[in-house]
């Protein structure tokens, strides 16, 4: 009874959600950009859970991984469908090195960086705190496009390359955070050995590769046949949830393997516009269900994790600004680019939060720590990215449209 009206009323808070905007509230800009990536949510599902009216609690918690599995694959497949090849080619290539280097620079920054946090702070396995620090590493790298989004419909803005760059890096740079979360996951395969095994991570690699593939390709060949839209739909919503239950059966990221199998589709499926239009509108609702069941799962502690959490946003900054620096240096753009570039993408968005309830659900023991940590730094990103975008333009050449 308790899991039935725990489903009831994460359906009608994900409905009313997703429903709701705050682009054209009167309220600040950093609190608006708050409101539009869902953080407020987290909070919500924290009151539902153990620390709260505990409706969802220990037990009802573990119920919720089929629609956990589900929310994860769909939010990676959904990525994975906009990365069409033919797409990319027309894109402009320098932009696409300025991302890749400042992700990288942003990854090893920060993924050293808390490695040696983590190990002065935690008493953990080797293995484990490596894990861990790469898996901040890959959170750090991407960019959410909500507060870039928020400062386009505020200002107009004149340097519209260098606006254009930030909006390029924050659609792309998740693609290299899960990449470095999928490399993360395959180089440690087995965390509770502190021994490397090269054979163990290839082995892991190829399945990676198979759980995202074979989903992809029962979708393809169905798509070849002659179906209604809404057969067509019960089909993608079949595939989704077998990716993620597969990628579970094999204890790897369906996150990941929604990625992949979303890439593929993209790229071999002709219903790949058909596909990508309903991923999309369900896209809100299911990003509210993931956020509330993190929240609740979230068991909130004043203790270090507070702590590493500032020092994760402030080193993610650094390696913000410094990865910013060497890509549009070494990749100079032909317009003014001001030396902290990387402060304009603070902004972690919702990614952020899949990829850490993913390493949850892989990881439960050493999960909950990470949640702190990355919701500190998810609360002053989201508070701040506005006013930091807009620092990076002369303010001479931005006629205010309406400021809040």
């Amino acid at each position: 009874m308790k899991l039935l009206l725990a489903i009831v009323i994460i359906a009608i808070i994900a409905l009313i959600g997703s429903r709701i905007t705050f682009l054209n509230r009167r309220l600040p800009m950093g609190f608006r950009n708050i409101l539009l990536t869902g953080t407020e949510y987290i909070f919500i599902g924290l009151l539902l859970g153990g620390m709260g009216l505990n409706v969802l609690d220990a037990n009802t918690l573990p119920k919720l991984n089929p629609f956990l599995l589900f929310g994860l694959s769909w939010i990676g497949f959904l990525y994975g469908l906009q990365f069409e090849y033919r797409l990319l080619k027309t894109l402009p290539r320098r932009y696409f090195s300025i991302t890749a280097v400042q992700s990288f620079v942003t990854f090893c920054i920060v993924s050293v960086s808390m490695y040696l946090i983590l190990d002065r702070y935690f008493i953990l396995s080797q293995t484990v705190i490596c894990l861990a620090a790469l898996t901040l590493g890959s959170t750090a790298s991407c960019t959410a496009q909500s507060a870039i989004a928020i400062v386009n419909m505020n200002y107009r803005i004149k340097n519209r390359g260098l606006l254009d760059l930030m909006r390029y890096i924050s659609s792309v740079d998740g693609l290299f955070s899960l990449a470095f979360f999928a490399v993360a996951l395959s180089i440690i395969s087995d965390i509770d050995s502190e021994a490397f095994s090269i054979l163990g991570s290839m082995k892991l690699f190829g399945i990676s590769i198979l759980v995202g593939a074979i989903p992809a390709v029962i979708l393809i060949i169905l798509s070849k046949s002659q179906f209604s839209q809404q057969e067509f739909m019960v089909f993608l919503i079949g595939i989704i949830l077998f990716c993620g239950g597969l990628a579970n059966h094999v204890h790897y990221s369906p996150l990941i393997a929604g990625l992949l199998c979303g890439i593929i589709t993209a790229n071999f499926c002709r219903q790949r516009l058909h596909a990508l239009s309903i991923v999309v509108h369900a896209e809100k609702s299911i990003y509210i269900i993931l956020l509330l069941i993190i929240g609740a799962s979230w068991e909130f502690k004043f203790d270090v994790s507070l702590f590493v959490g500032i020092i994760y946003f402030l080193v993610r900054i650094l390696g913000k600004v410094t990865g910013g620096f060497l890509a549009t240096r070494i990749f100079k753009p032909f317009y003014n680019v001001p030396v902290g570039f990387g402060l304009g993408l603070i902004s972690e968005g919702g990614l952020v939060i899949a990829i850490i309830l993913n390493f949850r659900l892989l990881y439960p023991s050493v999960g909950n720590s990470l949640i702190t940590i990355v919701v500190i730094s998810v609360l002053a990103s989201e508070l701040l990215s506005p006013r930091l975008i807009l620092a990076q333009f002369d303010k001479t050449e931005i006629p205010i449209k309406n400021e809040t």
